[in-house]
């Protein structure tokens, strides 16, 4: 069988065609590879549409914790070790915060200290209230993992309703002027 010209140029026309569009669908694609949000940012996303995943653990007194157990209460879950030198100099603000708020707002502090008598060593340095503050040891680190925390100091601020309102990254100064009224906001609603 013998090609027009008119056959060849729209065979011409369709492979080009062809060849365009095989490339825009390799482009879009590439171009919306980066559009995709990381899955720290998909995890956090979730904690703050659905809640905080809820933990069952003991504390370093023996006491049973667990998110269920504070519902309805501002939870700060600060995960943090005595080796952590921001988490040494975060401490203090923390509890002078939870102080401050007289049983409105609970701490949980998740150590990844490597042994036990760290934890409890670092915490004789402090008077440390045991109706508003839980500290908890998270040796392998499961919690944190759960969580997606891999650095410290890295504390999360859960709502009344049990979702996540804020990630703080890094230290921060809990017992300041503006932290105090952040909270007093947030006690109201």
């Amino acid at each position: 069988m013998k090609l027009t010209p008119a056959l060849k140029a729209t065979l011409v026309v369709l492979i080009i065609a062809g060849v365009l569009f095989l490339g825009w669908t390799k482009y879009h694609d590439f171009l919306n590879r980066g559009r995709q949000a990381p899955d720290s940012v998909k995890l956090l996303n979730s904690l703050e549409k659905n809640g905080v995943p809820d933990f069952s653990l003991k504390d370093i007194d023996g006491r049973d914790i667990s998110l269920a157990k504070f519902h309805g209460k501002v939870v700060i879950l600060n995960f943090w070790a005595s080796w952590c030198d921001p988490c040494v100099s975060e401490f203090p603000s923390l509890l002078k915060l939870v102080d401050h708020f007289k049983g409105e707002i609970l701490l949980l502090g998740v150590s990844a200290d490597y042994e036990l008598v760290d934890v409890q060593k670092f915490l004789q340095l402090f008077k440390i209230s045991k109706d508003d503050i839980f500290i908890a040891w998270d040796k392998d680190l499961e919690l944190a993992k759960k969580y997606g925390t891999y650095r410290l100091p890295e504390s999360y601020i859960i709502g009344r309703d049990g979702k996540l309102v804020r990630k703080v990254v890094g230290v921060d100064d809990w017992a300041s002027v503006n932290a105090i009224g952040y909270f007093t906001d947030l006690l109201k609603k």
